[in-house]
């Protein structure tokens, strides 16, 4: 390791950074970094070496990694290759506080014992390009582009690496693993249904948890099943769909996280591309053993995708996957008395030790095999 000090990178630190896949930054206090952002602090976590650099995509741009491992360790180390959410939140981590989301990877970061890596999305936490508008498979290659770079690292055991998806991560995660030698899979809050069945889903969850009347729902649903067929099946945006069917128009005025050209912050060809997406085929094709969980208040999901996976897996070879819905649970790591309360967001408190508590067990018995026998 080593660490920059001062505000400036040096001309053979930025010609490295230039030609070489992935470009690591010893992180501690406060450094610039190379892709030429203004300082700010760097995580940093007793008894884990830091690094921040950069990875090269195929199509050239830069997105800044996150590497952490326990300090002191040498030779190749097991990995887990972190694939985030859906959302352009960073995946740099506060120090303390933040959602459960942070305080379940501040965990996995500071006791599995292993190197894991995050990668910014595109135009998030210091990686190059524009967020708003990253597709899905732009963002899936992204992704297997990291899992690359990854196994190519000197101090990484290739053979013993963990997927870690959550939640649009746990869909990414089987297409990143297939066809792949992996040491384990391990999801939240993701299924393998199909993009529009979780939509439909998710869109009823949020009807009926907001108290739409029963009188209701049956027409509601119709209206936002044809909308979404047109949308994901036929690849038509909301306008032209309002332009065909003013009815079915007004059912996007309705639809949680729109607007005028975006669908929860992300360019409509993402959910079109993601509807195209052979997830249940993806999990047929990986043979490692796989942790697959959801917590029991997440309105966003169904169970039923979580046990699908499991079914996948589990016909193919027995006992090879673990399926954990965690009682209380909602999508973040936070703990709710009833899913209207966790639709509401009222009275929850964080409790990633409840998701951990399985997460870690399951973790060391994949990366460090030789410690079970």
């Amino acid at each position: 390791m080593f660490q920059f000090r001062g505000p400036f990178v040096s001309i053979a630190v930025l010609l490295t950074f230039l030609f070489a896949p992935t470009f690591p930054i010893a992180a501690s206090g406060l450094v610039r970094d190379a892709l030429g952002l203004t300082t700010k602090p760097l995580e940093s976590w007793p008894g884990v070496d830091t690094e921040y650099g950069a990875l090269r995509t195929n199509d050239g741009t830069r997105l800044r990694t996150i590497v952490t491992r326990p300090h002191g360790l040498t030779g190749r180390l097991p990995a887990v290759l972190f694939v985030q959410w859906l959302s352009c939140d960073p995946i740099a981590l506060p120090a303390s506080g933040g959602d459960g989301w942070a305080a379940m990877l501040r965990r996995i970061v500071r006791e599995t014992g292993a190197l894991v890596w995050r990668t910014e999305k595109r135009g998030v936490g210091g990686s190059e390009g524009r967020c708003d508008i990253l597709d899905y498979e732009t963002e899936l290659a992204d992704h297997r582009a990291a899992f690359a770079a990854l196994k190519q690292r000197s101090d990484v055991d290739p053979r013993r690496i963990v997927i870690f998806g959550g939640s649009m991560g746990a869909n990414y995660a089987p297409l990143v693993a297939q066809d792949q030698e992996v040491a384990g899979v391990m999801v939240w809050g993701g299924g393998a249904l199909t993009w529009a069945e979780r939509m439909l889903a998710f869109e009823r969850n949020a009807l009926e948890l907001r108290g739409t009347p029963s009188s209701e729902l049956a027409r509601e649903m119709t209206l936002r099943y044809r909308f979404f067929d047109r949308y994901l099946n036929d690849g038509q945006t909301p306008a032209q769909i309002a332009a065909q069917h003013p009815d079915l128009g007004a059912v996007w005025e309705r639809i949680i996280g729109t607007s005028a050209t975006r669908h929860y912050g992300r360019p409509f060809a993402f959910h079109q591309q993601a509807q195209r997406q052979n997830w249940a085929g993806a999990w047929s094709r990986i043979e490692a053993p796989a942790l697959i969980m959801y917590g029991e208040m997440d309105w966003f999901e169904e169970p039923r995708g979580a046990n699908l996976i499991g079914r996948i897996l589990n016909a193919r070879r027995p006992s090879s996957a673990r399926v954990v819905g965690v009682p209380g649970l909602d999508h973040h790591f936070t703990h709710f008395a009833t899913r209207e309360a966790a639709f509401r967001d009222e009275g929850g408190h964080i409790d990633a030790d409840a998701a951990i508590s399985v997460m870690l067990p399951w973790l060391q018995q994949r990366l460090f095999p030789e410690r079970a026998r």
